[in-house]
């Protein structure tokens, strides 16, 4: 049969009466071989198509040369275990394992309790009336003490009003006019009465008396009335006119000033900041674990600032947060500490290192 294949394809190959003879006695023949036996013809073809090479009769381009193999693949032994150690993981995996294992640390220990320091008073005042900035006799950088003017408004008719009003209310001659009055028929009235039981006045008379006493008793209370509604006024005017005005509520370095002189301001617009830096607030968080040491009052030790150069201070606890974030698992928490030197700016960035042990105390001066 495969002497028969070969026949058929020398006569495929050529061109002549011949070839077409033979091709059409020995094609049947081949068919029924062909669907015998797989033909070993086509098996080439198909792994020469696949090596890309031409098959017999075909022009012949430029050859491939097949890359030669560098080495055998070792087969697994199967007494290697499938668990690598630490030292023999990737860079990459020990780095994660590694930053994982130093996470879980920071959490647990009060190492890793980090936070930030701000100003145990930092205010944004503002002014409670419209108005135009009239005077500004303070600048950035300048310390004031409590209850200093810092800024004020146009005040010409707030001033006028006072002025008004204290005119109104020192006014009294007409009621002192009324008490001399009163003082006058009081003793009227009480001779009256002692003539009348002697018989010396008619009852008509001493009705007269009385009434025209009750009289001037009566204005007398009502321009005392007036008189207290106007000192309630008066003090309405100096609190509008007080208004106009700005004063530290503490005693601190003012920091920042947003209204110029000349500029118009809105009611409740911050127009200033005033900062006392003499005390910092520490607030960061800590563990749960930590927080079932540290309570109000309990002594913490603070780092503050980059490495090497943190600056160590104790600080006390005013307030341990009763929740914990659910996300984190972190307790928030506010220490206090004295700055009384000013070396440490609020805002500094910091972390608690160690939490003193023994019961907690009373914060000082709180």
């Amino acid at each position: 049969m495969r002497f028969c294949l070969g026949l058929v394809r020398r006569a495929r190959s050529r061109h002549g009466l011949f070839g077409l003879l033979v091709t059409g006695l020995l094609a049947p023949l081949a068919q029924a071989s062909s669907a015998a036996e797989p033909d070993s013809w086509q098996i080439a073809q198909a792994a020469a198509s696949e090596l890309r090479i031409p098959s017999a009769g075909a022009e012949r381009g430029a050859s491939r040369v097949l890359p030669e193999p560098t080495g055998a693949i070792a087969p697994a032994s199967p007494a290697t275990s499938s668990v690598v150690p630490p030292t023999a993981q990737p860079p990459a995996a020990r780095v994660g394992t590694e930053t994982a294992a130093a996470s879980t640390a920071r959490a647990s220990s009060p190492g890793g309790a980090s936070g930030i320091t701000q100003a145990s008073h930092d205010l944004k005042l503002s002014i409670t009336a419209a108005g135009r900035v009239e005077g500004l006799p303070v600048k950035e950088g300048d310390r004031v003490r409590k209850g200093e003017l810092l800024m004020h408004l146009d005040r010409s008719l707030e001033s006028l009003e006072v002025r008004r009003r204290e005119v109104m209310l020192a006014d009294n001659a007409r009621l002192e006019e009324l008490r001399r009055r009163e003082k006058t028929l009081l003793e009227q009235v009480k001779s009256a009465r002692h003539l009348f039981v002697n018989g010396g006045v008619s009852r008509k008379q001493l009705e007269d008396e009385e009434l025209a006493l009750g009289l001037v008793m009566a204005e007398r209370k009502s321009i005392e009335s007036a008189k207290q509604r106007e000192r309630v006024e008066l003090d309405l005017a100096r609190e509008a006119y007080e208004r106009r005005h700005l004063r530290s509520p503490i005693e601190g370095m003012v920091t920042r000033i947003m209204a110029r002189v000349g500029e118009s301001v809105a009611p409740h617009e911050p127009v200033m900041v005033v900062v006392d830096v003499r005390t910092v607030r520490f607030t960061g968080t800590i563990s749960i674990a930590e927080s079932a040491r540290v309570r109000a009052g309990s002594v913490v030790q603070l780092a503050l600032g980059a490495e090497p150069d943190a600056v160590r201070r104790e600080a006390r606890v005013v307030f341990v947060s009763p929740v914990a974030d659910p996300a984190s698992g972190l307790v928030d928490v506010i220490a206090e500490f004295d700055n009384s030197d000013g070396s440490i700016r609020p805002g500094t960035a910091g972390r608690i290192v160690e939490v003193s042990a023994g019961s907690p105390r009373a914060p000082a001066g709180r």
